[in-house]
């Protein structure tokens, strides 16, 4: 739920006693090893990946380079693109790439990025809402849904180290290159992913390649870990004398104690120098050490998705109580870091006429507080005759969701109704890969492969709880993925009349409709008018519940400095300094 901003280019994940990680005989330039402290693990390093856990998404922004990044202030600034260039008349951008090489020191090239946007995103057999970030590209919607084919796509390797996207009739341009500084837009190499026939590159870390400023360097199954270091050809040559030029510390080292018996790191643990950051921290720890906390609003929001094939969901009067039943105010006391979510959209979404936050000013489409009258109140009209009212919320393990799972729970079960709610904890999934090229053992979120599946029609579960990433500050991106052919999920192959919408199954004709309005209205004030009601509308049917506006958050040892957010929400560490580091390398 949470995004986890670690400072952390490297990941350790201990199952036993913590051990210091340290490096010894390093020259003094190369940059330092911080020990930090992690959450999660990430499983699949594809920064394409339909995630719907915000620490993934954080590291993603570790590991791979966008054409783009947006700064603090919503500036544009180019990353892996050196220059671009705008014909408004031919309806044209033309990129150049910078130097910048893969984490195997092959050199970044055009055909990577084409490669991930038409191949992977846009590939109507993959289940994706990241795609909208592609949707202002000439023919990008008519790829996605499967009546045109890839090579009929507005952009193209025009040089090897150039890019030129033809952008539709009455797109923003500027904001189509917003959307390119998503991670999700980043470029995948072709001859890697395809080299595994089973497309489980990503999965395993000896096969994966980055281009970030920052490298998946080892793993060790049998401690859980893996560790991040600096990628020496980022945005620089490979023979630079300098290594720290670019980015600075040389790797991180990051504890994550998990399972009965182990030991839990505490603020403590910052003060005796353990680990110097602390990315996450337990329920209690927050409360006690908020005020010395650095934070940054999120670009996600943790919501709870119905599975509108259920009976019971598919009444609009059900969704609407289970959602007035909650009160978000309570979940923000128990969990501390975070903002009650009183609409789908957070504050970081902006409304691309205005450059500010979009609900700005606009009144809240969510009581923070519940509304339990009203919700009963609902309930009575409606006719449970052959519905079971019994259902299960699925959540990840960690004390977090657990909490929120079980402040929901209480709420849901002391309505008139009689609801009786389990809360199902989503654990790691474990199979043995076996094919033609690699043997390998491969581990999974369930809370992952239940939302790829349900993309794609399989539905099994009742309610899933997830961080929904907005990808974009552009309401249109996220917005879209409720909708039927700007969902992301593609179409049904090959008779092409069933269009898969969002992974809970909503599927509405007035929705749909507003959506389609929003990309074909030209004018910014009405395409913006067009969003707030399609907003509104979502909310109003209750097609999902917006519970918490994310909020990243870290403990950090005074020791430590230059730690920045860009406009997304995501950390950016590649500037980040350890006092006197020297004394820690051996």
């Amino acid at each position: 739920m949470k995004k986890i901003t670690s400072l952390l280019l490297a990941l350790a994940i201990l199952t036993g006693s913590m051990l210091a990680l340290t490096s010894c005989g390093k020259p003094k330039n190369d940059g330092a090893e911080i020990s930090v402290y992690l959450g999660e693990r990430v499983y699949d390093f594809d920064p394409t990946d339909y995630y719907v856990d915000s620490n993934a998404e954080q590291v993603m922004s570790l590991l791979f380079d966008p054409l783009f990044t947006i700064k603090e202030n919503g500036k544009l600034k180019c990353s892996a693109a050196d220059d671009y260039d705008v014909d408004k008349k031919e309806n044209t951008i033309t990129i150049e790439l910078r130097e910048t090489y893969w984490s195997d020191r092959v050199r970044v090239k055009a055909e990577d990025y084409i490669y991930a946007w038409r191949n992977v995103l846009l590939d109507p057999n993959n289940a994706n809402p990241a795609a909208s970030l592609l949707y202002d590209i000439e023919n990008a919607v008519e790829v996605k849904n499967g009546n045109k084919t890839v090579y009929e796509l507005g952009a193209v390797a025009s040089d090897t180290y150039e890019i030129t996207i033809t952008y539709r009739d009455g797109a923003d341009y500027k904001q189509l290159l917003k959307n390119l500084a998503s991670v999700a837009t980043s470029p995948i190499r072709q001859d890697i992913a395809t080299a595994i026939t089973s497309g489980y590159w990503s999965k395993i870390v000896n096969t994966a390649v980055t281009n970030g400023p920052f490298m998946i360097k080892s793993v060790d199954e049998e401690e859980n870990s893996f560790v991040l270091a600096r990628n020496e050809g980022y945005h620089q040559k490979l023979d630079i004398k300098n290594p720290t030029k670019i980015v600075r510390p040389s790797q991180l080292v990051s504890f994550l104690t998990a399972g009965e018996g182990d030991k839990a790191l505490t603020y403590s643990d910052i003060e005796d120098k353990t680990v110097f950051y602390m990315s996450d921290a337990s329920l209690a720890d927050r409360a006690e050490n908020k005020k010395k906390a650095i934070v940054a609003d999120d670009l996600s929001t943790y919501t709870y998705v119905f599975n509108v094939d259920n009976p019971l969901f598919a009444k609009k009067e059900v969704r609407q109580a289970l959602s007035l039943a909650i009160d978000r105010n309570a979940i923000i006391d128990a969990i501390t870091f975070g903002k009650a979510a009183t609409g789908f959209l957070p504050d970081t979404v902006l409304d691309t006429r205005t450059g500010k936050s979009f609900n700005k000013k606009v009144d809240d489409l969510i009581s923070a507080s519940a509304n339990v009258a009203k919700a009963n109140e609902l309930l009575s009209g409606v006719d449970f005759t052959g519905l079971d009212k019994n259902f299960t919320l699925t959540v990840n393990g960690d004390e977090e969701s657990l909490a929120i799972a079980n402040i929901v729970k209480t709420a849901w079960e002391s309505l008139n109704a009689g609801f009786k709610v389990t809360v199902k904890t989503a654990g790691v999934i474990s199979t043995q890969l076996n094919s033609e090229s690699v043997k390998a053992p491969i581990k999974d979120s369930e809370l992952q492969v239940l939302v790829n599946n349900a993309a794609r029609g399989d539905r099994d579960f009742d309610v899933i709880a997830v961080d929904w990433q907005m990808y974009s500050t552009d309401p249109f991106v996220a917005l879209s993925a409720f909708s039927d052919k700007f969902s992301g999920c593609g179409v049904e192959l090959p008779a092409k009349t069933k269009f898969y919408a969002s992974f809970g199954g909503y599927n509405d004709e007035t929705y749909n409709a507003l959506i389609q309005s929003a990309y074909d209205e030209t004018d910014k004030k009405e395409r913006s008018e067009i969003l707030h009601e399609a907003e509104k509308y979502l909310v109003d049917s209750a097609a999902v519940i917006p519970l918490v506006f994310n909020q990243s958050f870290a403990f950090m040892h005074k020791d430590i400095s230059k730690v920045d957010f860009d406009g997304l929400g995501n950390v950016v560490l590649t500037d980040m300094k350890q006092r006197k580091y020297e004394q820690y390398l051996d």
